[in-house]
């Protein structure tokens, strides 16, 4: 009889320790326990860090190619993480408007749902910098003959507003993030 009663003490004392470590990164507890240094372990530093927005510099758009039915919009994003952990960029998602009227839309990458089977996972190391270049696809519709026109011609004004979304998942804890930009050309 005294063997159960101790499996069943050692088997709670077990399950106590697995929900501390579980809860232990989510309460901010740790971030009041372990100073910030630079021998700590990346996996603990982001879990202890509090993580500031990346930096999105718009580096500019230009029209590739343009036939009268559909045009491409490449864009380029600089982007620094100003962080003292990695940060992993899942996808930066874009409206483009032409003199002011939404004509399409662009994505690089996409979000994390359970697993990185997407290439387009982009991990920022602490405090570097990364060029992202994407192509957004527009088509006429035939609605805005004047900005088709427009952007035929190149006197087109492009704006790019979007989000970008990255996280810091770990092996300990993740957090999810988003910084949102309007870029005017």
């Amino acid at each position: 009889m005294e063997t159960k009663v101790l499996v069943y003490i050692a088997v709670g004392a077990i399950v106590a320790i697995i929900a501390v470590i579980a809860a232990l990164p989510g309460t901010g507890l740790v971030k009041t326990l372990i100073p910030q240094n630079q021998n700590l372990p990346s996996a603990l530093t982001a879990i202890t860090a509090d993580i500031k927005p990346i930096q999105i510099q718009y580096n500019g758009s230009s029209i590739s190619s343009i036939t009268d039915r559909d045009a491409t919009i490449q864009t380029k994003f600089d982007l620094t993480n100003p962080n003292n952990t990695t940060v992993i960029l899942e996808m930066i998602s874009y409206d483009v408007y032409v003199n002011g009227v939404q004509m399409g839309h662009g994505q690089y990458g996409q979000r994390y749902e359970g697993s990185w089977e997407s290439s387009y996972y982009l991990p920022l190391t602490e405090h570097n910098s990364e060029t992202v270049t994407n192509n957004a696809q527009l088509s006429n519709d035939g609605n805005n003959p004047q900005i088709w026109s427009a952007m035929q011609s190149g006197s087109a004004n492009i704006r790019i507003n979007g989000t970008a979304f990255y996280s810091t998942n770990t092996a300990f804890s993740g957090g999810s993030y988003s910084t949102a930009f309007d870029f005017p050309k």
